[in-house]
């Protein structure tokens, strides 16, 4: 009898500092198959990827506490952890040049099925 062999989950690091706007995107992680790993700042987020190698997407607001902060996380992962893959929620717009390469920013209000296909692509 062959035995099932289970894949490896896929971790998404969820990063937003709102407890409500939290619950709906790891809602979405789960829902697009993924392990979330949360992380309520910047600070936090930082010292996850530090010590975890298993990270491969990193999922974030970029409106945090009406700061730039989210967009600082994008563009320190994209430096110090380029394999990363980062898919970005905002309220705001962003001119294009103001990703970082191979980012993505979704806006509000979410379109959980773009947003669930996403993050599925991204962790593939």
């Amino acid at each position: 009898m062959a035995q099932f062999q289970a894949s490896a989950p896929t971790y998404v690091l969820v990063v937003e500092d709102d407890p409500i706007l939290m619950m709906s995107l790891v809602d979405f992680v789960e829902q697009a198959g993924c392990e979330p790993v949360e992380a309520n700042s910047v600070r936090e987020a930082i010292q996850i990827l530090e010590t975890r190698t298993d990270i491969r997407t990193v999922f974030t607001d970029l409106d945090m506490r009406g700061s730039t902060a989210g967009m600082q996380l994008a563009l320190s992962i994209r430096d110090r952890w380029p394999p990363i893959e980062l898919l970005m929620v905002s309220s705001q717009p962003w001119d294009a040049s103001q990703i970082p390469s191979r980012g993505v920013v979704l806006g509000k209000p979410f379109d959980r099925r773009r947003i669930v296909a996403a993050i599925r692509a991204f962790a593939s």
